[in-house]
């Protein structure tokens, strides 16, 4: 559905309790990344974070009506509206890409778990941030979608008394994002696999490596706009083919240590050599050149189960090769001042 944007004037009474929000936000789970351009736009779909300008776009009726403290104001657009900014914070405030990490995945699963980890952080810490920021005591808006469903099975699947679901979802906030398998792989090492991959002696990357391959399924990069009961079944499934590599992991013993047997543990990355530009598949041309910023993230190749030494998924990792397009793609920045106009393609919600 074609979507539509306007700038938000930095001297209004809207982008200035935004601008406070924000940083109350990155309070409550401080990274040493912030990438908001501080650009902010009105939508008239459900808006994103442009990863590659560093605008952020939110639903005009949730700037609006949502972000108002007076007892009259609706609740539930409250919460919806909180929610969206605590989904846009985390996602500026993550890297996108770990360069030269082995266990990285630059695949669309990559962008499907990424949209899920931004939304549990708003779940999570919904309560708590309304409170602070002088709001009523707002509850999770139950409209969640399949990608929120799937990470936080995923997250409740790896979490532990070695790593703690909270302590999990901190570090899945600080990114980057290309490494949040990897980083719920080793919550299950730490939680499960600790007498099998202790932290000296053994290779835990080629150990952690093994569980994201469980956790690549094809349908992660749809699951945003799909229902909460699409994302429960593809975290069942996920679930079980964790399971039992945890239990094949087991019976096989400790894992040798790298170099020993180096034959069985290949040193490539999980989509290897795929350069980072943070955008979704490009929509149709549009007919300006100032479009509004769009919600983008990794770009999109086939779902790949099994994605270790798969190309480049991404593009090349430059503002220039956005602004190179004729007319300004999905996620093209547009200039200071400037107004967006219509027929942006829609976002990825957050």
């Amino acid at each position: 559905m074609p979507e539509s944007a306007e700038r938000v004037p930095e001297d209004s009474p809207t982008y200035r309790e935004f601008t406070r929000l924000y940083e109350l936000a990155r309070q409550l789970r401080p990274t040493s990344v912030d990438r908001w351009n501080h650009e902010l736009y009105e939508t008239s779909g459900t808006g994103g974070f442009d990863q590659d300008s560093g605008a952020i776009g939110i639903h005009k009726p949730l700037l609006r009506e949502g972000l108002a403290t007076q007892s009259t104001a609706n609740p539930r657009l409250q919460a919806r509206a909180l929610q969206a900014v605590l989904t846009r914070v985390t996602q500026a405030g993550m890297e996108l890409d770990a360069p030269g990490e082995t266990n990285a995945v630059r695949t669309t699963q990559s962008r499907g778990l990424h949209d899920g980890v931004a939304s549990v952080r708003a779940a999570t810490d919904l309560h708590a941030f309304s409170r602070r920021a002088g709001y009523p005591s707002l509850t999770v808006d139950d409209q969640q979608s399949g990608a929120y469903a799937a990470a936080n099975g995923l997250i409740q699947q790896a979490s532990g008394v070695g790593v703690d679901r909270r302590e999990l979802i901190d570090r899945l906030s600080q990114g980057p994002a290309v490494m949040h398998f990897d980083q719920l792989a080793e919550a299950v090492v730490r939680n499960r696999l600790a007498e099998i991959a202790p932290a000296e002696g053994v290779d835990r990357a080629a150990v952690r490596r093994e569980l994201v391959e469980t956790m690549l399924h094809p349908q992660w990069e749809s699951l945003a706009g799909r229902s909460p009961e699409a994302g429960q079944h593809v975290a069942e499934e996920i679930g079980r083919g964790l399971n039992a590599k945890v239990e094949e992991i087991r019976r096989r013993g400790p894992h040798p240590a790298r170099g020993a047997e180096s034959g069985d543990v290949p040193q490539q990355q999980v989509g290897r050599d795929a350069p980072v530009d943070g955008t979704q598949p490009r929509p149709e041309k549009p007919s300006q050149a100032t479009e509004v910023p769009a919600a983008r993230f990794l770009s999109g190749v086939a779902p790949a189960a099994g994605a270790a030494g798969r190309g480049s998924a991404l593009g090349d990792g430059s503002r220039a090769a956005a602004a190179r397009a004729a007319g300004l793609g999905r996620g093209a920045s547009v200039p200071r001042g400037a107004s967006a106009p219509r027929d942006t393609p829609r976002q990825r919600s957050g």
